[in-house]
């Protein structure tokens, strides 16, 4: 499965369960929303992350990093985006007109693919979305009860 099949298929539950999508980018699209770190200089991508989905709910929202396998950097990404304020200012700009108390950040990924290994790092993100064959969705680990869907 294609990083771009588990963020269609991610879009498609989160929508059907009502959220709604604040940003999205598929892998080399270039559709994605470009956050930069709080100390950044520029507006070239140098220090910058694109999340491969924002979404919001009510007053919570989630921040999702995809992958068609694990990734180890990508749990260390999220976690970067959990412990520090590093791009406080960028989030909460794109999230101002939501109203959002709330901040979660985690993994999608094939749900076939949540091994050994991301069994083992799961405690570096708040949760992590595995996406069937059928395109159906798993919660695979949820860390803090976030409502998800």
């Amino acid at each position: 499965m294609r990083e771009e099949q588990v963020t269609k298929a991610i879009l498609k539950w989160l929508t059907e369960n009502y959220w709604r999508i604040v940003c999205f980018d598929f892998p080399q699209s270039g559709t994605g929303i470009l956050l930069h770190s709080n100390s950044a200089q520029s507006e070239k991508n140098k220090d910058g992350f694109i999340p491969d989905i924002v979404a919001v709910k009510d007053s919570t929202s989630l921040f999702f990093e995809n992958k068609d396998r694990f990734y180890y950097p990508d749990y260390q990404k999220i976690n970067n985006l959990i412990v520090s304020d590093e791009y406080s200012i960028a989030i909460n700009e794109l999230l101002e007109p939501y109203h959002v108390d709330e901040i979660y950040y985690g993994i999608g990924l094939p749900a076939n693919k949540h091994s050994k290994r991301s069994e083992e790092a799961k405690h570096l993100v708040d949760f992590i979305v595995g996406v069937n064959g059928t395109f159906s969705i798993d919660i695979l680990y949820n860390n803090r009860d976030i409502k998800i869907p």
